[in-house]
């Protein structure tokens, strides 16, 4: 390689880093797999076991995530269906079995935590869209050992973040940490993901641990089980197919 193209590597645009990142994520086009999450607050840990199912439609870069409940018993089988839209809010649906009622989220549901967690219903769903961020780089930060480009996205309609921040490995663009602001400019909590694994040529963490540094709490969400571009039926993600296996 020479000394030119190395130059040409270190002054990697904004607009370069997103789209090998966007790269990255347009390689799943659904996903399955089993999630532990464990919130830690007051002293206590409360764990939520359920299945977790992606599918992404490539023209319109449009998310749908289901969830289905295993543990605790007490809410087995409770559903969640979350739509994410470039562009749009997202839209969510819960099924309640012991009514067998599907009842559509309303208000600002996107943006509340998802079972009590640090994760909110649009995070689950992937979080912002990067095409709805004005990105610009920052610099370079190292994460655990990982050297990384550090990332700004300001959103260009309203969302419950003012801005965010990745860090995204050099050696192959996967985000490996994230911040969270208020509108205020405040840090409302970090997420660290690692436990990367390749997937076939997919890269995907199996481990994400959000934190409030305001809090004595976090979050840690584990993913098992894992299975890639299965061929999902789009209709899996509807309404009408929430309370059926």
């Amino acid at each position: 390689m020479t000394a030119f193209a190395l130059l040409l590597l270190s002054q990697i645009s904004a607009g370069a880093i997103v789209a090998r990142v966007k790269e990255n994520e347009a390689k799943i086009r659904d996903l399955q797999a089993v999630a532990r999450l464990e919130i830690e607050a007051a002293g206590e840990t409360k764990t939520r076991v359920f299945d977790f199912s992606l599918h992404r439609e490539e023209k319109t870069l449009s998310y749908r995530a289901r969830v289905r409940l295993r543990e605790p018993a007490e809410m087995e089988g409770t559903e969640f269906l979350i739509h994410a839209e470039r562009g749009k809010r997202n839209r969510e649906w819960a099924y309640f079995p012991d009514l067998d009622l599907v009842r559509e989220i309303a208000g600002k549901s996107e943006d509340d935590p998802f079972l009590g967690s640090d994760i909110t219903y649009a995070d689950l769903a992937g979080g912002a869209h990067l095409d709805d961020l004005n990105h610009r780089l920052l610099g370079e930060e190292t994460v655990v050992s990982e050297l990384c480009y550090v990332m700004e996205g300001v959103p260009k309609h309203r969302v419950a973040y003012g801005k965010l921040r990745g860090f995204i490995r050099k050696k192959d663009f996967v985000v490996v940490k994230a911040d969270f602001f208020g509108q205020s400019g405040e840090l409302l909590k970090e997420a660290l993901l690692s436990d990367v694994r390749d997937l076939g040529g997919v890269l995907l963490a199996h481990r994400i641990e959000v934190g409030r540094p305001a809090e004595e709490r976090r979050t840690v969400l584990r993913f098992e089980d894992v299975r890639v571009n299965q061929a999902l039926a789009p209709d899996a993600f509807t309404r009408e197919a929430l309370g059926k296996r």
